[in-house]
């Protein structure tokens, strides 16, 4: 697929050894509600198959998700002690993927009756310790989330993990929401910065069609993509309404991190606002996993934002409306590109400005990274809704 500004391959951005720089990142694993103590969850990052678990400290672990005597899935076996039990011969590997134990081997914990040069002649391993390592994959817990780091040493890390927009903030009430999305990274960090698709794909739940002329600033630097709209009275349906009742003037931004983060913030002064923030974990090429972050306050409330938490429900409820519209769209998207004959061609106006950035930045990311990136540049550029 070609963009007007960069070719595109989901296929390569999704695979761990051709993704070039961008597995030089962190990525959500799960929410940190989701790890629970001797349980194992079964993960898949740039096509990556992992098994994430707790140590015996509680910490978050994470391995490749394959035994090393006969390839079978760690992730369906059982977690104790910290540590992971393979479901075909119990093959027990600690969180740094070394076998530890080999239930077969019995009390001794090595080969019985051959010796070590027969072992060595017939190609098997004495004891645990001579049998290797899982790969195993940094991990860092923080805001909620758990994060994975797939760039081997972790000292080649591009950034530090996206802190939560709001997180622990007084005043404000933050949920998540995981949604699993039939596409690609770079398609979906589009849509979640889109404004123009709101008024068709959210009529009446979010923004209605205006025919209104809408300026903005596009922003790139150090590999970020900041929109800065000016349109102080726009008009939003649904959650709006309760985040401004008095229709005071809105400040708008949207912002992309590299490789994978978008930060939509709605804000009405000091008073109240919704900042929603997505981080896509890359599963494969039509399929990712985000994690989203809502935080909202709301222009008066109660101590302990009593009434905040009280429209969590609600909320909640609505939030999922709009990202279940978002997940059709993508669908969509993804039939068009999937059923053609020939390779996409993005064909884009003014008012993709911000996606040709975007994809400037994951393009330079996937190559490699090498060198200065995306130079920076601020343009002005305008649109209708």
């Amino acid at each position: 697929m070609r963009g007007t500004s960069r070719h595109v391959d989901l296929e390569a951005e999704a695979d761990l050894q051709r993704c070039g720089a961008l597995k030089d990142f962190w990525y959500v694993a799960c929410l940190s509600s989701e790890l629970k103590e001797k349980q194992l969850l079964s993960r898949t990052i740039l096509g990556t198959p992992l098994v994430v678990f707790r140590d015996a400290k509680g910490q978050p672990a994470a391995l490749l998700d394959r035994c090393l005597h006969r390839n079978a899935r760690l992730s369906a076996g059982d977690c104790f002690e910290g540590k992971v039990g393979c479901p075909y011969h119990g093959w027990v590997y600690d969180a740094s993927g070394a076998c530890v134990e080999i239930p077969s081997l019995g009390p001794s914990q090595q080969g019985a009756l051959l010796d070590a040069e027969g072992h060595a002649k017939a190609g098997l391993k004495l004891r645990p310790s001579d049998v290797g390592r899982v790969p195993s994959f940094a991990t860092r817990e923080q805001d909620g989330l758990v994060f994975v780091f797939m760039g081997g040493d972790v000292n080649r890390q591009r950034r530090e993990p996206f802190r939560v927009p709001k997180w622990n903030e007084p005043g404000w009430t933050v949920y998540f929401m995981v949604t699993r999305f039939p596409n690609g990274v770079t398609n979906l960090v589009e849509n979640f910065m889109d404004v123009p698709h709101t008024v068709f794909v959210h009529k009446g739940w979010f923004r209605n069609r205006k025919v209104r002329e809408v300026p903005a600033t596009v922003t790139r630097r150090n590999g970020e993509v900041l929109v800065t709209y000016e349109q102080q009275q726009d008009e939003l349906t649904g959650a709006g309404f309760l985040m401004n009742p008095t229709g005071e003037p809105m400040t708008h931004t949207d912002h992309f991190f590299m490789p994978n983060v978008t930060r939509v913030d709605y804000l009405w002064g000091a008073r109240s606002g919704y900042v929603i923030s997505s981080q896509v974990t890359p599963i494969g090429p039509l399929e990712s996993e985000v994690y989203t972050s809502i935080s909202y306050r709301l222009p008066m409330d109660l101590p302990g934002n009593v009434v905040a938490r009280g429209l969590r429900r609600f909320m909640k409820w609505y939030t999922t409306q709009v990202i279940g519209q978002d997940v059709d769209i993508m669908r969509v998207q993804n039939e068009g590109f999937t059923r053609a004959k020939r390779g996409l061609e993005f064909t884009s106006t003014e008012a993709d400005l911000l996606h040709a950035d975007i994809e400037e930045v994951r393009g330079w990311l996937r190559e490699g990274g090498e060198g200065p990136g995306p130079e920076d540049a601020s343009r002005r550029i305008s649109f209708w809704i």
